[in-house]
C-alpha cells in the first residue's frame, strides 16, 4: 500500500495542490546575487537552477552551489529530470580551472560537483571529472569535496578514474525504489548503481546515495531500498520529495507528509545509516557539508578554548559514530552526564554536532528497546557548553520582522543570521555569553517538555541567587527575567529554546555574562518590542570570570535535574 499521512492524486491526470509545507521563499538576497554573478561571468552551470532545486535560495545566499561540470545538456532523458536533453556541446578543457577559480572567488569551504550524462564520450567524461576534482585540492586545499556521480554506464574502468582523484564522498543515487526504475530513469539500472556504490564503499572512500518519494512506491520498497543500500556498505542517505519540474515530467503521485519523512529518517538510521537526511525539500546536496565533517579533520574550522579537546570534537571517540555508541551498562547510570565544553565554536557547526549527538541517542533507545534486559542499560547524556562568534538566530516559530538590522549593518557587526529548527523566536549568541546544549534522554530526566525547560529556568534562578539576585518565569514567556512587576524595567538575562525528537532534547539555553549588548539594539529579543536584555555584568557593575560562572552552574543543574555530571 502508499504511505500513510499524505495528499494523492486522485484518478484523473488534475495536478493536485501542493500542501503548505512545501512552500518556498523565491530566490533573492545579496550573497544569492553574488554567486549568481560569478557563475555567469565564468558561464558555468549549477544543478541548482538546472535541476530547479526548492533550496536554491537559502544556498546561494549562504555561499554554496553545486556545481554542474560537462556542460548543461544531458544525453539521457530520465522523466523526472528538468536538466536539457539532447546533443550535447564539446567538452571544455579548461572547466576544471574554471571551477577551481570561483570556489576560492566564493570562499567555498564545501562544494559538491556533479555532472550530466556523457554517453557520448568515450570515456563518460570520467577524466574530466577527475582533473576538476585534483584542479580543486590544487587552489583549494582546505574545501572539503563531495561528488555526484552518473554510472559511466557500469564501466568499471571509468568509475576508478574519478575514485582515484580522493573526493571526500562519493556520491550515486538510487532516484527511486527498484520496481519504478525502468518508468523512472533513462538507460540507469537499478542493480548497476547499487554495484557503483559498491566498488566506492570498497575504494575506502564515503558512498552516498539518496532517493525521491512521491512517484508511487510504497514504504516497504523504501525500506527495502535502504537495506539494498546498507548491504554494499552506503553509508549515507537522502529521501526527498519529488516535485514536478514541467507539465512534460512525470506528475506526483503523492506529497508525503513530514511525520513520514520522520519515520524514514529513525528507521535508515537504525539500519545502520551514518547519516539520513529525510524532508521534503531535501535534495542530494542539500546541507551536504554536514556529511563530510568526520572524513576532512584537517578542514574543519578550529576552536579556540581547552585545546587537548578542541584540535577536533568529532574526534572524540564513541560519540559520533553510532555503530560504537551502545548504551552503557552501569548500575544507576540513568542520570550519569558528561559534560563537554566546545570553546568557542561557529552556531552551525555546534548545531551539526549536536544533532549526531542527539542521533546517537535515538539510535541508542530504538536499540534498547529491542533488548529484554534493557532496565540494566542506559543511553549516553551530554551537556556541551560553548560560545558562539556573533550570530543572530531566529526560531522555527519566529517572524523576521523582528531582525531590525540589514544585510550591511549585519556585516558591519560581523555576525551571521541563521534560521534554525528550535522553539522560539529571535535571539544573539556571541562571545561573553554561556551557552548551553543538553542533549539529554529526557525519559531519565523530565516529565515532558514544559517541566524539562520549567527545570532549565530553575537552574538559572538558583544561579542567579548565588550572585545575590533574584531571577522570575515571564507568564507566556520561556526564559528567565528580572524586575518582571516592574513595567518598563523588565529584563531578560537568559533565553531558552529547545528541539526535542523522540524524546531527545538540543539547544538550550543562552546565559548573558559578559555579553556585549549593544548587540541586542539589532533585534526584538525573543519577539518582544517592550522588554529590554541585561547580563550578569551589567547588574553587578563588574566583569565576570565566566569559567566560575559555569561552575556554579553546573552545580545548579545537577542538582535541580539530579544528574552527576563528569567532564570530559
Amino acid at each position: 500500500m502508499p504511505h500513510q499521512s499524505l495528499i494523492m492524486s486522485d484518478q484523473s491526470e488534475k495536478p493536485i495542490r501542493k500542501p503548505d509545507w512545501l512552500k518556498i521563499q523565491l530566490p533573492k538576497g545579496d550573497n544569492y546575487l553574488k554567486v549568481k554573478g560569478i557563475l555567469e561571468e565564468k558561464g558555468l552551470h549549477t544543478i541548482c537552477s538546472s535541476g530547479k532545486c526548492p533550496n536554491m535560495g537559502e544556498c546561494w545566499n549562504a555561499g554554496t552551489a553545486t556545481f554542474m561540470i560537462l556542460g548543461d545538456i544531458c544525453t539521457r532523458s530520465c522523466k523526472f529530470c528538468a536538466t536539457k536533453t539532447g546533443k550535447p556541446l564539446p567538452v571544455d578543457t579548461d572547466e576544471p580551472e574554471k571551477i577551481a577559480q570561483s570556489i576560492k572567488q566564493l570562499n567555498l569551504k564545501h562544494v559538491v560537483i556533479t555532472s550530466v550524462d556523457r554517453d557520448d564520450l568515450p570515456d563518460g567524461g570520467s577524466q574530466i571529472w577527475a582533473n576538476t576534482v585534483r584542479k580543486v585540492k590544487e587552489l583549494n586545499p582546505e574545501t572539503t569535496i563531495e561528488t555526484l556521480i552518473p554510472d559511466f554506464g557500469g564501466n568499471k574502468d571509468h568509475l576508478h578514474i574519478v575514485i582515484e582523484s580522493r573526493p571526500d564522498i562519493i556520491s550515486h543515487n538510487l532516484e527511486t525504489v527498484r520496481r519504478l526504475t525502468p518508468q523512472i530513469r533513462s538507460a540507469a539500472q537499478y542493480d548497476r548503481s547499487l554495484e557503483v556504490l559498491r566498488q566506492i564503499a570498497a575504494s575506502g572512500l564515503r558512498a552516498k546515495s539518496g532517493i525521491m518519494v512521491g512517484l508511487g512506491e510504497t514504504e516497504a520498497e523504501v525500506l527495502a531500498t535502504m537495506d539494498d543500500l546498507r548491504k554494499v556498505n552506503c553509508e549515507i542517505f537522502t529521501i526527498g520529495q519529488y516535485l514536478q519540474p514541467t507539465s512534460a515530467h512525470l506528475s506526483v503521485s503523492e506529497y508525503v507528509h513530514p511525520d513520514v519523512f520522520e519515520r524514514y529518517r529513525l528507521a535508515g538510521l537504525e539500519k545502520g545509516f551514518e547519516f539520513v537526511e529525510s524532508k521534503p525539500l531535501v535534495r542530494s546536496s542539500y546541507h551536504a557539508e554536514k556529511h563530510v565533517v568526520t572524513q576532512r579533520r584537517d578542514a574543519m574550522p578550529r576552536v579556540s578554548a581547552n585545546e587537548g579537546l578542541q584540535q577536533n570534537v568529532t574526534a572524540m571517540p564513541g560519540i559520533i559514530k553510532i555503530e560504537k555508541s551502545n548504551p552503557i551498562s552501569i548500575q544507576d547510570a540513568r542520570h550519569r552526564v558528561v559534560a563537554i565544553d566546545l570553546g568557542v565554536m561557529p552556531y552551525q557547526q555546534a548545531w551539526d554536532y549536536q544533532e549526531k549527538l542527539l542521533n546517537e541517542i535515538i539510535a541508542q533507545k530504538l536499540e534498547l528497546q529491542k533488548q529484554p534486559d534493557n532496565q540494566q542499560k542506559t543511553t549516553n547524556n551530554y551537556l556541551l557548553f560553548v560560545e558562539h562568534p556573533h550570530v543572530f538566530t531566529l526560531g522555527k516559530s519566529g517572524s523576521e520582522d523582528n531582525m531590525l538590522a540589514n544585510y550591511i549593518q549585519l556585516q558591519a557587526k560581523n555576525a551571521e543570521f541563521i534560521h534554525t529548527n528550535r522553539g522560539g523566536d529571535i535571539t544573539y549568541h556571541g562571545p561573553g555569553q554561556i551557552v548551553g546544549y543538553p542533549v539529554l534522554n529526557l525519559d531519565y530526566f523530565a516529565k515532558g517538555i514544559r517541566d524539562y525547560i520549567a527545570k532549565l529556568e530553575e537552574a538559572i534562578i538558583l544561579c542567579l541567587q548565588y550572585y545575590g539576585l533574584q531571577g522570575h518565569r515571564l507568564p507566556g514567556a520561556t526564559g528567565v527575567w528580572l524586575d518582571i512587576d516592574m513595567p518598563g524595567k523588565t529584563r531578560k538575562i537568559c533565553a531558552i529554546g529547545v528541539r526535542v525528537s523522540r524524546g531527545v532534547s538540543m539547544h538550550g539555553f543562552a546565559f548573558n555574562v559578559n555579553t556585549d549588548l549593544s548587540y541586542f539594539s539589532l533585534i526584538n529579543p525573543c519577539g518582544f518590542t517592550d522588554k529590554k536584555v541585561t547580563s550578569l555584568q551589567a547588574e553587578l557593575g563588574m566583569k565576570m570570570d565566566i569559567e566560575e560562572v559555569k561552575i556554579v552552574l553546573k552545580e545548579k543543574i545537577a542538582s535541580v535535574f539530579c544528574m552527576e555530571i563528569t567532564n570530559l
